[in-house]
């Protein structure tokens, strides 16, 4: 009786689920909670219209009719593509003489080039205001012998510092596009008959266009959406973000209808970019298989003194704002007066320091952790599973790339910052933006040594009855530490220095030092800014230093 009462419900038993389908799943819950939810809020809230019944898409007729809205739009396009044009015509050669030629120093310039790479982008533009604003020292230095220099303030300003800070994306990509290219490619061009000159712009340039195309679509969309430079050295001239950014925190309340209308055009134009420059690097990609990379070539005399001077000169632009920086923090300030006197007043008396730079190394260890645990399992599907949930995952995975910071702050105010979840300043909306906004970085290492890796090892744990879940965490993270560690660090280094999407969460108790930096040149204080950038610089750049001696990489891991 016992037997046959057993029977029946044997085949009803339910199976326990896989362990990767548990984590594609999970995966794809967080995507959705907090990266397309928060999106589609951001999108719904653009279409409510005004309180006073006007039409659901009228906010979107007056940006296109109106020129306090489409004025700011252009301005925006103006700045954004000039500076990629600038920074693609120093970047380029910057990359190609530093690969292939006997530049004197090399590791000193890419080490000053990945420092102007990860400091805040705003921080170049007060330092220049130190240096050529109106009362800034090389202007009355100028004016001392008779010169007059106009200000830096405007749209010459802001082209001036998206230039010096953004180059480093074009050098890093085409530095990396150039190790493709097989040394075969150039003796064949020569031994035709083609002039060394001829070679670089018909032969190898068309190579790496891909990688320019990258590295110029990068600078377009920082640039693009960045506000803190406009605010800080734009004076009257008004950019798309920076006009985002005042209409969702003014004074009488703020309009997240329109702010939200206004970041949904700024996300289109951002995506709009990636999807035009996909197109085109596919068409101008060539399959290429590489043997024999590009070899470093000798240069003497007047060759090597022009090289060299050109990108000393332009590592020395780069990195003068933060030298600045640095040099000020130690000078006594009255406001925005800074006198020659030197003094370690400034760090003893930063009184606003202490908070914001517990904060920024808490929020920035907390969500490198979360973005670890996520990345290695992600990392893992998105390499080793071969299904349309993996495929989806992935696809996910890269969409924050193309999300600018002030948009997913908006985004993630709006869905989160109120009823019924009231997150609006704490630490946890903090955390969930620097976690969407960087867990590619932990994905795309982990991912790029899994592919390198073959599956003996996991096939045989499992054989021997070990579970899926258990083997990975016991045999594959182990091997994958490296990759663990490079993503780890990488992610900590950007998410210190997050500015545009912590400028819309934070609240008092929970501002970090980017925030507060901004917030104390706005004021004018710039001995207090100059105290609190100089902390930042260092804190930022410490991963990146640990990242490049203990294991290793070079400045194109950063791409």
């Amino acid at each position: 009786m016992s037997a046959a009462a057993d029977a029946p419900t044997s085949g009803f038993r339910l199976r326990r689920p896989n362990y990767w389908t548990v984590v594609s799943i999970a995966a794809l819950v967080v995507f959705l909670v907090l990266l397309v939810y928060p999106l589609a809020r951001l999108l719904f809230t653009s279409l409510l219209g005004a309180a006073e019944g006007t039409s659901v898409l009228q906010i979107y007729i007056d940006f296109f009719t109106k020129k306090y809205y489409y004025e700011p739009m252009l301005n925006s396009l103006v700045v954004s593509l000039l500076a990629t044009v600038f920074a693609t015509a120093v970047g380029i050669p910057m990359a190609y003489l530093i690969s292939r030629f006997n530049i004197p120093g090399k590791l000193l310039i890419r080490a000053a080039i990945v420092l102007t790479f990860v400091s805040p982008p705003f921080i170049g533009a007060y330092a220049w205001i130190l240096l050529l604003g109106r009362n800034g020292v090389i202007t009355q230095w100028m004016a001392s012998i008779g010169i007059n220099t106009p200000a830096i303030y405007g749209p010459v300003g802001i082209v001036l510092v998206y230039t010096l800070q953004a180059f480093p994306y074009v050098f890093l990509m085409v530095s990396s596009g150039l190790k493709s290219v097989d040394q075969s490619v150039e003796d064949a061009a020569i031994n035709l008959g083609r002039r060394p000159l001829q070679v670089v712009r018909t032969i190898i340039l068309p190579l790496v266009v891909p990688a320019i195309t990258s590295g110029a679509l990068l600078v377009f969309v920082t640039s693009f959406a960045d506000f803190g430079t406009p605010m800080i050295i734009g004076e009257n001239y008004r950019v798309l973000a920076s006009v985002i950014y005042t209409t969702f925190i003014n004074e009488h309340g703020g309009n997240p209808t329109v702010a939200s209308a206004l970041s949904f055009v700024l996300l289109i134009i951002t995506i709009g970019a990636l999807f035009v420059q996909r197109w085109y690097a596919r068409r101008r990609s060539y399959g290429q298989e590489t043997n024999r990379p590009l070899m470093s070539i000798r240069l003497s005399g007047f060759k090597l003194a022009a090289a060299s001077t050109f990108v000393y000169a332009i590592v020395l632009a780069a990195c003068l704002p933060l030298l600045t920086i640095v040099f000020s923090s130690f000078l006594r300030s009255r406001g925005p007066l800074l006198t020659g006197e030197f003094t370690l007043e400034g760090y003893l008396k930063a009184l606003r320091l202490p908070l914001a730079l517990t904060n920024t190394l808490v929020f920035s260890t907390i969500a490198t952790l979360l973005c670890v645990v996520a990345g290695c399992l992600i990392g893992y599907v998105v390499t080793r599973r071969r299904d349309r949930m993996a495929s989806a995952i992935d696809a996910f995975s890269m969409v924050p790339y193309a999300i600018p910071g002030i948009v997913l702050g908006i985004a993630l105010t709006v869905a989160y910052g109120g009823s019924p979840f009231f997150l609006s300043g704490t630490a946890t909306i903090l955390l969930i933006a620097y976690f969407v906004r960087r867990l590619p970085y932990s994905i795309r290492s982990i991912s790029g040594m899994l592919s390198q890796l073959g599956t003996q090892t996991e096939e045989a744990s499992i054989n021997l009855g070990v579970p899926p879940g258990r083997t990975f965490w016991r045999i594959t993270v182990p091997i994958l530490t490296p990759a663990i560690l490079s993503g780890a660090l990488l992610t900590w280094a950007t998410v210190a220095r997050e500015f545009n999407s912590t400028v819309l969460l934070y609240s008092g108790s929970t501002r970090t030092m980017p925030v507060e930096v901004f917030a104390q040149v706005l004021q004018g204080n710039f001995g207090a800014a100059s105290v609190i950038g100089t902390v930042l610089i260092v804190v930022s750049l410490i991963p990146i230093l640990l990242l490049f001696k203990l294991l290793g990489k070079d400045e194109e891991f950063l791409v």
